[in-house]
């Protein structure tokens, strides 16, 4: 009979900090010096998942540091206040005593935990940077939780912090690990799985406490396992029986991300269907690491007929254009990286990596209206080039609401040593809407863009819809 009993969401639990499965990561030891050194700031950064906050809370916790000593700021609750400063006294619930009056308060406090510090405002991250040195001398101490980019971008705002920060990397955890938190939790629930099952569950967590921890739960729910179990007893696991309950876990904080970002930038009522194929492509890649080129190959390559392939392919590099952005307005720089100068899209977020190989992306295709790209200009832009400055004035606010424009100066690289077909451009017939600007008779004539017979050309052809301006 084992000597203690259990709960299961004491045992496993991914959105908790575990209490019976927490295996000490390789830089544990290092973590709890940093804490025990007077002066000392501590960086801890890595991917959603993998163990970063868990990390800083067991080595305070080995360290006898209470809680009740602890400021802890959630990054997430200050994305638009702007200084760090008043981040503080929003903690304190005052307002209006400064810097010097931040400093006097948190000078009785041991430590300042801010966990998720990259979802901070840009004036808030950028004023904690310069505070850290000035603070670190007296005695205020900071321990920072989140991504590698923005730690760079934070210390790098003063070049002789170095000595009075120590940073952690926590990446994903090698097979020794990962097995190691299974042993603990079948030990705490007197179960086991069987061979099989554990190589799959390993395999399947690539290297993710969080992962490891859904996949254990879900599996012992499914077994009936609630609490530790009297006799011991081995199970079976099926991972693809049990992939929507696992998926159930990782919905929340991913899906809607996944949708806002298959609907990339448009705003309008329906969207390119390229945003869909690139994550399409991405999770069936089964890559972390995905080359452009792979992407282009999988959406625009299979196309047969030439035109349709060109209309793709611009498709194809308007969305890259605005990826950056589009992963911005989802708050993704943690989960994706568009890296555009080595031409690849890595998942920075193993968990994500995770759950995209799981996702029915029929799920996202139904919560999305997708539009094919026959047209995958919204708008093209006609005009006169005394007109110019209304045309760009257009072009630029049709933009800012998530339009596909083709406006020239944009599309020279397309245009160049391009002639018109039939009178007018052939881009002007890859769009939704046209717009004319039509202020006198001598402006037609001198666009050399026979307007009458083009219009008549939309009004035979459904979809195309022209509007004139005067």
């Amino acid at each position: 009979m084992p000597p203690q009993t259990y709960k299961l969401e004491s045992v496993f639990n991914e959105a908790a900090v575990p209490e019976i499965t927490f295996v000490e990561p390789k830089d544990f030891g290092f973590v709890r010096a940093s804490i025990r050194t007077p002066g000392k700031h501590v960086t801890i950064v890595g991917p959603s998942g993998s163990g970063k906050s868990t990390l800083a809370w067991k080595a305070f916790a080995a360290e006898h540091v209470r809680r009740d000593d602890i400021l802890f700021i959630n990054g997430r609750h200050h994305s638009a206040t702007p200084s760090f400063v008043e981040a503080i006294e929003r903690e304190f619930g005052i307002a209006g005593v400064g810097r010097k009056g931040v400093a006097d308060l948190l000078s009785g406090t041991p430590f300042v935990f801010v966990d998720d510090f990259h979802h901070m405002s840009p004036g808030c991250r950028a004023e904690l940077g310069h505070l850290l040195k000035p603070w670190g001398e007296e005695r205020i101490r900071i321990l920072l939780v989140g991504i590698a980019a923005s730690a760079e971008e934070l210390l790098g705002v003063d070049p002789e912090l170095g000595i009075r920060n120590d940073p952690y990397e926590v990446k994903q955890q090698d097979d020794a690990f990962i097995s190691k938190v299974i042993a603990k939790g079948e030990d705490a629930l007197n179960f086991e799985f069987a061979a099989n099952s554990r190589v799959d569950i390993i395999r399947a967590s690539r290297g993710v406490p969080s992962v490891v921890q859904a996949i254990c739960r879900v599996s012992c729910i499914e077994h009936k396992i609630v609490e530790t179990r009297l006799a011991k007893e081995t199970i079976s696991v099926d991972l693809a029986a049990l992939r929507e309950a696992v998926l159930r876990s990782f919905h929340p904080k991913y899906f809607s991300r996944v949708v806002g970002l298959c609907k990339g930038k448009q705003q309008a009522r329906s969207v390119h269907n390229t945003y869909f194929e690139i994550v399409s492509a991405i999770a069936s890649s089964g890559q972390a690491e995905v080359p452009l080129e792979y992407l282009r190959e999988r959406i625009v390559g299979p196309i047969a007929d030439p035109a349709e392939r060109n209309r793709k392919s611009t498709s194809y590099y308007n969305c890259l254009k605005n990826l950056k952005e589009v992963i911005v307005a989802q708050e993704m720089e943690d989960v994706l990286l568009f890296n555009d100068r080595q031409n690849v899209i890595s998942i920075e977020d193993p968990s994500f990596w995770f759950y995209l190989g799981l996702l029915d992306l029929n799920q996202v295709r139904k919560r999305i209206h997708v539009r094919g790209t026959a047209y995958p200009y919204d708008v093209a832009i006609s005009f006169a080039g005394e007109n110019r400055s209304d045309a760009q004035a257009l072009a630029r606010a049709c933009q800012t609401v998530g339009l596909e424009v083709f406006y020239d100066f944009d599309q020279q690289h397309i245009l160049w040593g391009k002639t018109c077909d039939n009178g007018s451009p052939k881009c002007i017939r890859w769009r939704l809407y046209t717009w004319w600007f039509l202020y006198r008779a001598t402006t037609l004539r001198r666009t050399g863009l026979p307007l009458n017979s083009t219009l008549a050309r939309a009004r035979r052809r459904s979809g195309p819809r022209n509007t004139s301006f005067r």
